[in-house]
């Protein structure tokens, strides 16, 4: 069996606990192991920093992938904090970045040519993610630091995010159960694009 075309990076504090939306998106990635890498940071990483391994590991995650989406809940209009510190962590100089004459495969550009994406779910509700909302941005805004971070390193990001909404109000298990069916029918249209 040949190496899943997605990777995604799970960022929830409790995912096996607290979380409904990003287990059960977790949980129907997994039921395509041919089609989906999923990696759980908070799993991998309880004490919320990377060691040398760890990050040799996630580099070699990333380099095996073309595709990689960051799937996370809606903090403060940003991701989970180890989402923030992988980053930090895992893009260092001379590996993801390290100069505008490094090309593709060399120090410094592992990263360009990679597609990035966000899935993200959010409590408040969609009308608030506008300009005229009480958020005031777009979840294509909100997600911003992602598609410039992409810039930098060479890769790409997709403008707009999968995402669900409403999720500390009413949510019901129907809505949940068809947006874990929509959110692998989004990634397949994104392997496929």
């Amino acid at each position: 069996m040949s190496a899943p075309e997605t990777l995604v990076i799970v960022a929830h504090p409790d995912l096996a606990g607290t979380s409904r939306v990003n287990r059960r998106w977790a949980e129907e990635l997994a039921k395509h192991p041919d089609e989906f890498e999923v990696r759980d940071l908070y799993a991998l990483y309880p004490e919320g920093s990377l060691d040398e391994d760890g990050i040799s590991v996630e580099r070699a995650a990333l380099a095996a992938h073309d595709l990689i989406i960051f799937q996370f809940p809606v903090y403060w209009y940003s991701a989970p904090a180890l989402l923030r510190t992988w980053t930090d962590e895992v893009y260092g100089f001379g590996w993801a970045y390290g100069g505008e004459k490094a090309a593709p495969g060399e120090p410094g550009r592992a990263l360009a040519n990679k597609r990035f994406a966000v899935a993200m779910c959010a409590g408040d509700i969609e009308a608030n993610y506008c300009a005229t909302g009480t958020v005031g941005f777009t979840p294509s805004e909100v997600i911003i630091p992602f598609r410039a971070t992409a810039n930098y390193v060479g890769a790409t990001c997709e403008a707009e995010p999968f995402c669900l909404f409403g999720t500390e109000g009413d949510l019901s298990d129907d809505q949940l159960e068809a947006s874990a069916v929509a959110y692998v029918e989004w990634l397949r249209k994104l392997v496929r694009a």
